[in-house]
């Protein structure tokens, strides 16, 4: 991408597969993203109440807190909040994630285009 489409959001990954979760923070790096990366839901519910992303992408399927919870739990805290991508293998739980309120859900293997694309769109909704 170019300098005019380069953004300087800030994201937190929430992703179990540390190989999938750093491809995953390279490709938001490359387009001018801050990510932090937390390696499952329990962490990346903290990690969320400490830095309070721009926009949260996880996945749906993880240890301790899956993705489906982790989307619940935020949606209980008080606004500001931040919007979630939700990203699975499984359909079922990229509906259920929608219903939680996820801002867009992608199912995998997400495409790097769709991703970024989503995590801007997530970027410009309020909560």
């Amino acid at each position: 991408m170019n300098a005019d489409t380069r953004t300087d959001l800030f994201v937190l990954l929430v992703e179990d597969d540390r190989d999938l979760a750093e491809v995953t923070q390279a490709v938001l790096q490359h387009e001018g993203m801050q990510v932090a990366v937390a390696y499952d839901g329990q962490e990346g519910l903290e990690m969320a109440d400490r830095l309070h992303p721009q926009v949260i992408v996880t996945d749906l399927v993880m240890p301790i807190i899956d993705g489906l919870e982790l989307i619940k739990r935020l949606g209980e805290r008080p606004p500001p909040r931040s919007p979630v991508v939700a990203i699975s293998a499984v359909g079922s739980r990229l509906r259920a994630a929608r219903e939680l309120g996820a801002a867009d859900v992608l199912l995998k293997p997400v495409d790097p285009i769709d991703l970024l694309h989503s995590v801007r769109k997530a970027a410009r909704t309020v909560h």
